[in-house]
């Protein structure tokens, strides 16, 4: 064999075992990016949610979908299917930002007729800088650059762990995984001593309470967050539903705020938000952060903040029946009055309250 018909072979053989890489991945995918499994159980996990929701938004069947953090990740679309109509699929991301979540619904509305957005609202996440994300995405799989894919053809935990984790899964499917995706509600123990664990209740008062605005004003960074991560959602698609919601956290949370000298800045922060979004025939807005009943009971709780699924159930029932739906910024004041009186109860107690 000569140097030429050798160095033709190898490149052949390279050129061949390449293509067989890439037509591997595109034919198994594990992460849905070209189409939806049907042979197998996908590995749609909170570990791949990142890797997972591009391929969900882009080729799942849905017209409604639920965005947010893991405030979110317990609900469960049949559930919004049967009680506001529409076919839900969750696109949550874990701990992200108002620029993740635009990201996010970007690739939702550009791939499908979106009627329904329900969409979990921390207001702590409006302190980032509105294009930072706090998960880096993997953008290559949110644009429509089929070339550089190339880091999806040739990534080694793709090559090495998911496309055996599907062979593996041949044949099995599970008709229940829109509700399961991303779930967590039964891996963590709940109650007293999980949503209290390393948090110190003997702070006291220090007078932040005195600290609210009448008039709450959108601080620089929730101000850019709002105008280039969530009106313009808002503005661009009069026809779609949103239904936007904060979520309960639990009442120590706050406490932590209140500790940490940002509980006023939080609240008015809150405030000047859905005051923004209450400008828009869209949008209904709920305000679950003083439902007491939830936010004072621990065994609703893993930590100081993540609740149980029970409550998703239960914030789905209450869009169902608009059950604390707010259209005022004086509603919204009145519970967060609700809420710097359970916090200096806690401060004031330096422990859990027994009236609690």
């Amino acid at each position: 064999m000569t140097r030429k018909q050798w160095t033709c072979l190898a490149l052949t053989l390279l050129a061949g075992a390449l293509a067989l890489i890439v037509g591997a991945v595109v034919v198994i995918d594990p992460f849905e990016v070209y189409h939806q499994a049907t042979a197998f159980i996908p590995p749609i996990t909170n570990g791949t949610q990142i890797y997972s929701n591009a391929g969900i938004a882009k080729n799942y069947e849905y017209d409604s979908v639920v965005i947010g953090s893991s405030m979110t990740e317990n609900f469960r679309p049949s559930q919004l299917d049967s009680l506001l109509g529409g076919q839900f699929v969750k696109l949550c991301i874990n701990a992200g930002t108002p620029y993740n979540h635009r990201q996010m619904m970007d690739l939702a509305f550009g791939t499908h007729d979106i009627q329904r957005v329900v969409y979990g609202l921390d207001p702590e996440a409006f302190t980032y800088f509105y294009t930072q994300p706090k998960c880096e995405m993997p953008d290559y799989l949110y644009d429509s650059n089929l070339f550089n894919d190339v880091r999806y053809w040739f990534n080694e935990s793709v090559l090495a762990r998911y496309i055996p984790k599907c062979l593996k899964a041949l044949g099995q499917h599970d008709e229940g995984q829109r509700d399961t995706m991303y779930a967590w509600g039964d891996l963590y123990e709940y109650g007293l001593d999980a949503m209290l664990a390393g948090i110190d209740l003997t702070v006291g008062r220090t007078g932040q309470q005195d600290a609210r605005n009448d008039t709450p004003v959108l601080a620089q960074a929730s101000l850019l967050n709002m105008e280039h991560n969530v009106l313009p959602l808002i503005e661009a698609h009069p026809e779609t539903d949103f239904i936007f919601f904060l979520p309960p956290y639990s009442a120590v949370r706050w406490f932590q705020f209140y500790a940490g000298g940002t509980l006023a800045y939080h609240l008015n922060q809150k405030e000047a938000i859905i005051d923004a979004l209450l400008a828009y025939d869209n949008v209904s807005v709920y305000d679950f952060q003083a439902v007491t009943d939830w936010i004072t009971n621990p065994d609703n709780y893993i930590d100081s903040s993540h609740y149980g699924p029970w409550i998703n159930d239960a914030m789905a029932e209450a869009f169902a029946r608009g059950e604390y739906r707010v259209t005022s910024v004086a509603e919204v004041q009145a519970n967060d009055a609700e809420i710097e009186r359970l916090v200096l109860a806690i401060a004031d107690a330096g422990c859990w309250p027994d009236e609690f």
